[in-house]
């Protein structure tokens, strides 16, 4: 059975507040990412988890891909760090935290690992997204799969665009879709 939430588009809305949020590291981290390529690691210190690549594609309303799209994307570890706890598992500032530029046709795509559980919340990817032209986009990506989705308040109203379906490829690997529509200003 086809699942329709795995390419399910992002909308722009923006419904919650986003803690953990390192603005100054990123803005430093955006010179290492200034081109386009075409995985970036949120993992280069290789830190325990089950490895998952997220791909997509930011676009507008009327299915104009967004160049250039700067993506801020960041999440704990399978134990339930931040980056930003001064936690020892950090050996790098950009441990499971990054920031990219999408290609000229609105493609990204990171491989990490997935994000541990925060008590009753669901699993989930904090998303920061903003280009030139386009309202500033903050959300959370959660997992189907995760029974957590059902007490958690804050993805208990998530739209289903943001609850994605990952599943595992042939070798082992999560992976999942997640599009993402910004509206112009």
């Amino acid at each position: 059975m086809e699942n329709t939430h795995r390419h399910t588009p992002v909308f722009e809305k923006n419904n919650l507040i986003i803690p953990f949020y390192l603005n100054n590291n990123y803005k430093n981290q955006l010179s290492n990412y200034s081109e386009y390529s075409k995985v970036i690691d949120l993992n280069p210190t290789s830190l325990p988890g089950i490895p998952l690549v997220i791909s997509g594609r930011i676009y507008s309303k009327n299915k104009e891909a967004v160049p250039n799209a700067k993506i801020e994307i960041w999440h704990s570890t399978d134990t339930n760090a931040f980056q930003n706890e001064n936690n020892f598992h950090f050996a790098s500032p950009r441990t499971l935290s990054g920031c990219l530029r999408t290609n000229k046709n609105g493609v990204y795509s990171v491989k990490t690992i997935r994000p541990g559980v925060h008590g009753y919340r669901a699993r989930h990817f904090h998303y920061k997204i903003s280009a030139k032209g386009y309202r500033t986009l903050q959300t959370q990506i959660y997992f189907k799969d995760d029974p957590r989705i059902l007490i958690d308040e804050t993805a208990m109203i998530a739209e289903d665009c943001r609850i994605i379906d990952f599943s595992y490829n042939q070798i082992g690997i999560m992976e999942g879709t997640v599009d993402i529509f910004l509206p112009k200003i």
